[in-house]
């Protein structure tokens, strides 16, 4: 790719920062033992930096986790306009990071986490007693399958600001843009029929003998995210065997997880039916 054609895009981050989350230990755990406000703010810097070597762009010397932390800072105190942050807002942190190195954060106001741990709703597995998800704060999301494949690339193995094939998708089922407010999704797959992710978020579907949370492959194209790092290295969810998600395989109106480093996890339903 020529040094023009890396000009057009950034890669992209995107972090929750919340106060909430200054109490949960397994944050806590990953931000190298200290407690932080920012939900898996390491392995954004990690995803940063294998996206930046996938893409043979350079990683900047300021892409370490106290350096970062405290660009996030920068960006709370400038969006605030005053020197003070406001700890019991709730953000949006853009991270943005170009093809010469250089790195951008800005921060903008989200709604507040509905659960003190965002990551509760993965206990969950459906059973013969309890078949429907507990209540997680958050409505389930309505997901529409894709009517057209999406090719995998080097764009929907990393996440960067060339987000065309997302935005076709999510206008095929009339969705507005993000960080636009809506229980509307959409499912993707490749061009072999298999399962990927959603437009804005990683899925799990439910699968196997006990039933399991079971994510796509990283071999499908998909965006490997911070949360579905998270989500595996903990063993709440499991990667998919070949051709164990396949668009033919889905079932209307099966509950799945979905996930994000803004939201953390919640609850959608499959709708095959437009």
């Amino acid at each position: 790719m020529s040094e023009s054609s890396a000009a057009a895009y950034h890669l992209l981050s995107t972090v929750r920062r919340d106060v909430q989350l200054l109490d949960v230990s397994w944050n806590t755990d990953a931000h190298a033992g200290a407690p932080s406000p920012y939900l898996l703010l390491a392995y954004h810097r990690d995803r940063l930096t294998e996206a930046a070597r996938i893409h043979k762009w350079s990683v900047p010397s300021n892409l370490t986790l106290s350096d970062l932390e405290e660009l996030c800072n920068d960006a709370l105190r400038a969006g605030s306009a005053g020197p003070q942050i406001e700890t019991g807002d709730s953000h949006r942190i853009r991270i943005l990071l170009s093809h010469t190195g250089a790195l951008s954060v800005t921060a903008s106001p989200t709604a507040p986490l509905p659960l003190p741990d965002p990551m509760a709703p993965s206990l969950w597995l459906p059973s013969t007693s309890d078949p429907d998800p507990p209540y997680s704060g958050f409505e389930a999301l309505v997901i529409h399958v894709d009517r057209v494949p999406t090719p995998s690339s080097i764009f929907t193995r990393t996440k960067t600001t060339r987000r065309e094939h997302y935005t076709a998708a999510r206008d095929r089922f009339n969705i507005p843009p993000p960080p636009t407010a809506t229980l509307l999704e959409v499912l993707l797959y490749n061009e072999d029929g298999i399962i990927t992710e959603t437009s804005i978020r990683n899925i799990a579907f439910v699968r196997r003998s006990p039933p399991r949370w079971v994510t796509p492959s990283a071999s499908t194209g998909c965006l490997t995210g911070v949360i579905r790092r998270w989500l595996l290295e903990q063993g709440r969810v499991v990667e998919a065997s070949d051709g164990e998600l396949t668009r033919t395989d889905i079932v209307d109106g099966e509950y799945v997880l979905t996930f994000n480093g803004v939201e953390g996890c919640r609850f959608g339903r499959i709708r095959l039916t437009e």
